[in-house]
């Protein structure tokens, strides 16, 4: 009799599993799932906010793309950066479910203790090689030990428009995800290439008592950042010091420049922004042609997009 109850319970758990992974990737892949800092490169409308949280970008102002045999800004490849969440099935085994994440894949069981909490029990494939390699290095005539599988928890709670997911102590912020449509998507990674946005096209999320973070939904363009790239809106002068002194050179609209410094904040034609010491890129040239890449001075950041 015993038996039969551990048999139906082992079952009911194993039901009540596939349940809930298949609840958690239905909700997972309806939408797309795309880091929390996404919000404020569209809130402030710039695409150089992404060097706060990409750091190696920060030292690739450009790459060699050696299919086409050009040379190209990091920009160009939005897809690199905008890597939504999803959720794929396994098949049958102890880890039905596979969590695509930006910087990891992890294969995982999946419990729903909670309404829309899910307990995630990942497979810990980095300490399996570490186990893998100690019994390789540790090989002898003594009998094998079964080690179970070393695994690890996360806890993913879904709040609105907001993905939690939260480390083994179920207290510890790990990471936030928020949910944007397809149309956002290619909105965001059009705005990403041309660091022009259309705020018309995106919809900020909301938690799950119908509050927003960004409620006012303005369009307001945050503070230009150093190591930025930005483009010239009109025909500039390069300026030796920051303001009406001394000229290095023109820059025709369109000119890429880099943002080494910023100075002093100034109101000029109603457009109140900071000056900005630049370094002119890639085969920029002057009003007369000739080519001014490399040159650095002073510009106004007002007249930078």
């Amino acid at each position: 009799m015993n038996k039969r109850i551990v048999l139906v319970a082992v079952l009911l758990v194993n039901v009540l599993g596939f349940v809930s992974g298949v609840n958690f990737m239905r909700r997972i892949n309806e939408k797309y799932w795309i880091n929390e800092y996404f919000n404020e490169i569209i809130y402030n409308q710039d695409r150089n906010l992404l060097m706060k949280y990409k750091l190696p970008i920060k030292w690739k102002v450009f790459f060699t793309d050696y299919s086409f045999d050009h040379n190209s800004f990091w920009f160009n490849t939005p897809n690199k950066y905008v890597r939504p969440l999803y959720c794929s099935d396994l098949g049958p085994g102890e880890y039905v479910y596979r969590i695509h994440m930006e910087s990891q894949d992890y294969d995982c069981y999946i419990k729903e203790p909670y309404p829309d909490l899910y307990k995630v029990q990942i497979k810990d494939e980095e300490k399996l090689k570490e186990l893998e390699k100690e019994k390789q290095d540790n090989m002898s005539n003594e009998p094998e030990i079964d080690v179970p599988d070393p695994k690890y928890n996360r806890y993913y709670w879904f709040d609105g428009d907001y993905l939690y997911i939260y480390l083994e102590d179920g207290k510890t912020l790990h990471e936030t995800y928020c949910a944007y449509d397809k149309s956002e998507i290619e909105a965001l990674e059009e705005a990403i290439r041309t660091n022009e946005f259309d705020m018309t096209k995106f919809t900020f999320p909301r938690h799950g008592d119908g509050t927003c973070d960004y409620e006012s939904g303005r369009a307001v363009q945050g503070e230009k950042i150093v190591c930025g790239i930005y483009r010239t809106k009109k025909t500039l002068w390069l300026r030796k010091k920051a303001g009406s002194f001394g000229k290095v050179t023109t820059m025709k609209e369109g000119s890429y420049v880099k943002i080494l410094a910023k100075g002093k904040k100034e109101t000029i034609n109603g457009i109140t922004d900071n000056w900005v010491q630049v370094e002119v890129l890639l085969d920029s040239t002057n009003l007369f042609g000739k080519q001014i890449n490399g040159a650095k001075g002073w510009c106004f950041g007002g007249y930078l997009k």
